[in-house]
């Protein structure tokens, strides 16, 4: 009779929670979204958040009622299956020991940075060897492997690049080249230039009609006779430069690749100044004209220009902070030269 009952009244509660399923699953969510709701006021308008027994609490009730789930305000469904994704990662990842080699330090690597720097000419079986003498084990494969990460990241420039070229013959390196200027009538003259790369002061210049290899020779004669200490001459493959024999002056002639600007960069950027700041903003008509513009603006270009390279001071000159600031017009008010007059 008692067993009776007992399963009498299990059909009696299970008709009831069957008709009412849905109402008392939608009343414990909306219960478990006034709870969260409740907390996200006390954050002071952060974020809502979620802890784990939300999460399973929400999912749950998902699960069992479908029509619960419509009734959710603060949580979307695919958010739902997002923490079930989490959920079944979380259950099938372990975690696993790091197996190999420890990792190189990054003080060995900042070492090995500096052995190749001021030693272009060691590979990395040289630097392997020279760490052993210190004490420090490490296979010539591993060097390399950092060596080439450095490489990548443009921290170690190539041995035979043209910027360390130029750095070693700094103080004696000089570019040469000509540029065209057309008149108004259509004729066209030659610049000739001859730049020192460490000061950015033009040299020598001249104007020709004829830009010949005898012109050219007795430009580099008189600027031989100027700077008679040994000095390396940068020129592109133009006929008057290449059949020049330089060593008779004393100069070591370098000779551009063919259609290599950038290799006498310095100098192409001084014809691409000349025209940009003076040539461009005059009507040309007669050489006379061209060489006064030229005279102008190359006494301005070597004594009161700023340039990039030599820390933006011409001449290496600093201004005084006291005096009246004064400014003089150069190639009539094109441009202007400011300085300080003297007290």
């Amino acid at each position: 009779m008692f067993n009776f009952a007992v399963k009498l009244l299990k059909v009696i509660f299970y008709l009831i929670f069957k008709k009412r399923k849905d109402a008392i699953f939608t009343f414990l969510l909306l219960k478990k979204e006034n709870e969260i709701m409740k907390r996200h006021l006390n954050l002071a308008g952060k974020k809502i958040t979620s802890n784990h027994s939300d999460r399973l609490c929400l999912s749950l009730i998902s699960a069992l009622s479908r029509r619960a789930v419509s009734h959710l305000t603060i949580i979307k469904p695919e958010t739902l299956l997002e923490w079930q994704r989490r959920f079944i990662k979380k259950k099938w990842s372990f975690k696993h020991k790091k197996r190999g080699r420890k990792p190189v330090s990054a003080e060995l690597k900042k070492l090995i940075l500096e052995m190749k720097t001021d030693n272009p000419l060691w590979g990395c079986r040289r630097i392997s060897d020279e760490l052993k003498k210190l004490n420090i084990d490490i296979h010539h494969t591993t060097v390399n492997k950092i060596i080439q990460t450095f490489r990548k990241q443009g921290k170690i420039q190539p041995n035979g690049s043209w910027r360390k070229f130029l750095k070693s013959h700094w103080k004696s390196l000089y570019g040469m080249d000509f540029m065209t200027i057309d008149t108004l009538f259509g004729k066209r003259f030659y610049l000739f230039i001859i730049l020192e790369l460490k000061s950015r002061k033009i040299i020598r210049y001249d104007l020709t009609e004829n830009p010949c290899r005898e012109f050219v020779k007795q430009r580099i004669e008189l600027f031989s006779e100027e700077f008679p200490e040994k000095k390396t001459l940068i020129y592109d493959n133009a006929l008057q430069f290449t059949s020049i024999d330089y060593s008779w002056f004393g100069i070591k002639g370098v000779n551009i690749c063919s259609y290599a600007p950038n290799m006498n960069a310095f100098v192409e950027r001084l014809n691409g100044s000349i025209r940009r700041e003076a040539l461009d903003h005059f009507l040309l008509f007669s050489e006379k004209q061209v060489r006064k513009i030229v005279t102008e603006y190359v006494e301005y270009y070597n004594h009161h220009r700023p340039h990039q390279g030599i820390n933006k001071i011409p001449e290496g000159k600093i201004a005084s902070t006291t005096g009246k600031i004064k400014k003089d017009p150069i190639l009539g008010g094109l441009h202007h030269n400011y300085y300080r007059s003297s007290a």
